[in-house]
This record gives structure tokens, sequence and C-alpha cells, in this order.
């Protein structure tokens, strides 16, 4: 072999190594976009994939390119205080029957995503359309909705579910992915509630509350409710 065909041979190889360098860097690069894009909803998705970065990276990228251009529509005030009374009154709910204030929490969020322009809750896109919207909040929307399809869930579980569900909620009615719970370990201080706080709001008022004064109702008297049912309320009065 003459030294102009090894210098040739060198010179295509290194040529093919540099393609493949570049072409690994900006898929690695893709996948680091994604996985902060993504967040937890990127490491479920690279569980159901078998750990396989490539197939994970494929299946975001297509939900980005289907769902991303879908533009949220703005609730009027009172549409938005409508929602807001009636997760108040699925918040009240728990302290009676958590079950069914699941399945109530639930159908909440696929209809208030339905009339934000998501596609309907029996689509197989309505979750994965709101993933890429809010894809720190939708593994609660999951939660609730597993909880709602039955199975043997505790109190407990239930309660999680019922305030982790409540991060995609406040997200959808509020117009974007934030919370107003968005403090630093204000999350976790809910999880870490003992379950059956709740019990500290009587259920005989709740019961007594008439659709036209849950309608009334401000944030601030929603938010009082949720300490009831996280167990804050009785932190509070302790002191």
């Amino acid at each position: 072999m003459s030294t102009g065909v090894i210098i040739a041979v060198v010179a295509v190889v290194v040529i093919v190594a540099a393609i493949i360098a570049a072409v690994a860097m900006q898929g690695g690069s893709g996948g680091v976009g994604l996985k902060r894009r993504f967040g937890p909803e990127y490491e479920r998705t690279l569980a159901l994939h078998d750990g396989d970065t490539r197939a994970t990276r494929r299946e975001l990228t297509e939900r980005v390119k289907r769902y991303g251009g879908i533009e949220q529509r703005a609730l009027p005030a009172q549409e938005q205080e409508r929602y807001a009374a009636q997760w108040a009154a699925v918040q009240s709910k728990f302290v009676d029957d958590p079950a069914a204030a699941i399945s109530q929490a639930d159908e909440l969020i696929g209809r208030l995503a339905a009339e934000l322009g998501y596609p309907p809750a029996d689509s197989p896109e309505h979750v994965d359309a709101l993933s890429v919207h809010h894809p720190h909040h939708v593994h609660g929307y999951r939660e609730a909705h597993a909880a709602a399809a039955g199975g043997r869930h505790g109190t407990e579980d239930l309660r999680k579910a019922l305030v982790a569900a409540r991060n995609l909620f406040e997200g959808l009615l509020h117009g974007d992915g934030r919370t107003r719970d968005s403090a630093p370990g204000a999350q976790d201080t809910a999880a870490e509630a003992a379950p059956g706080t709740a019990s500290e709001t009587s259920s005989d008022t709740a019961s007594e509350t008439t659709p036209e004064e849950a309608s009334n109702e401000s944030k601030p008297v929603i938010g009082k409710r949720l300490a009831a049912l996280t167990g804050r309320g009785r932190t509070e009065s302790e002191r």
C-alpha cells in the first residue's frame, strides 16, 4: 500500500470520526435540554423506554412538535372563580369521602384542561399535551387519575394524590406552569402533614355550603381549606 493511499485512508477515518463526534454532541445537547424542560416527566419516559435515551428524546421531541403550538386560552375571572370554588368543594369533600373527592378532582382537571384548549380527557393525547406545557406538575394528575381508576389506596395515598394534582389545577387555572406553592419546601411540608388533620374542618359546614355561596368564596378561603386538608391549620392553632 502506497504512502498516498495510507494518507487518504487516515484522512477519511479522521473525517468520519469528526462527523460522529459532532452528531453525538448535538444529540447530547438536545437530551440535556429535554431533560431540563420535562424534569420528572423525562425520567418517567426514560423508565418506560428501559433507559433508552435516544427513544426518550425521540418521543419527547415529537410531543413538543405536536402539542407545543397549543395556546391555552385565558379564562374570564368569573370562570376562574367558578372552577376555584368547585376545587374548594372537592377538598372539603375529602374529609368525609376521600375516594369520591379524588374522582371529582380528576374529572374537574380534565374538564378544565379541555375548556382551555387541550385534547379532551378521554383522548389518548390528553396527558401528553399537558406534559408539554405543564411537565413538572402533570405527574400529580397521573397519580390522581390512577387513584380515581380504583384499586386499594389508603387515605394518606389519596391525600398526597390530591395535593399533587392541585399543582396542575393551579397551573391551568392561572395560565402558567407555576403554582402559588412555589416557595421552597412548601410542597414537602404539605406531603409530610399527618393524615386525618382535615377533620379539624367542620364537615357540617361544608355540606351546608350552597353552590351560590361557594362561587363567591375568595382565594384566601380556598387557602384556609387547603391548610386544613394538609394539616397546616392545626399547627397554627396549636401555637
